[in-house]
């Protein structure tokens, strides 16, 4: 593409960085300001926790993150939940494909699955963040995505706005096994979302998943509440 063909498409269509939303280059994924940022958050939540996780009495086998949720990392994530910037995304996901790697995950699994949307509000937005990750992930690490194999029933109540308990309830009434009937007896299966924070969203999908017969699951998201 020649440069006044460039900059014609920057302007109908701009390139936004995917963790403040500035206009980039149409070849570029993040603002060089926001790329600076997020390698050093990167490298700092390396020493904040450990590379591979189990987040307490859950159904998960583990969990990996490519980074802290918090500071630019956090905008990012924020961005691509409410926002469709899924430039974070595609920044993030090298990190999180190294991680599950390291943590030797990749080699047990069989599939790729993601934590749904309840209808309406995938409706709303156009889109499903976890879907995302996963087909991202999906294409770093070779393993295929199955969809539908869990699904949301529609609730007014927001996750993040209840208390620890009141979150796992809210799991246990909101997530049920889904339309795809695919026998999942012996598989390792790796969940994916954006962020974990209590945990209770990733552990009842894993429960759902093995109810249906599956051996393990890990989880994969873009970020992690650090304690």
């Amino acid at each position: 593409m020649n440069k006044v063909a460039s900059r014609l498409l920057s302007i109908v269509y701009p390139n936004r960085c995917g963790f403040c939303g500035a206009v980039i280059q149409h070849d570029k994924l993040v603002c060089a300001r926001c790329s600076g940022r997020v390698d050093r958050e990167i490298e700092r939540s390396k020493r904040q926790f450990p590379l591979y996780l189990s987040v307490g009495e859950v159904n998960f086998s583990g969990c990996v993150a490519a980074g802290s949720y918090d500071g630019t990392i956090r905008d990012g994530v924020l961005r691509l939940k409410y926002h469709y910037g899924e430039n974070a995304a595609k920044y993030l996901i090298p990190e999180l494909r190294d991680n599950l790697f390291r943590a030797g995950i990749v080699s047990e699994c069989d599939m790729i699955t993601f934590v749904p949307m309840a209808r309406a509000r995938k409706n709303r937005y156009g889109y499903n963040q976890a879907e995302i990750i996963a087909n991202l992930l999906s294409k770093e690490i070779g393993l295929p995505v199955t969809k539908n194999l869990i699904k949301k029933k529609h609730t007014r109540k927001a996750q993040h706005e209840q208390s620890l308990e009141q979150r796992k309830i809210l799991a246990s009434k909101v997530y049920k096994s889904g339309r795809n009937r695919m026998d999942l007896t012996g598989k390792t299966i790796l969940l994916c979302d954006d962020i974990i924070t209590s945990g209770s969203t990733l552990s009842e999908c894993a429960r759902v998943l093995k109810n249906r017969g599956a051996e393990k699951v890990y989880c994969a998201v873009l970020a992690q509440l650090a304690d």
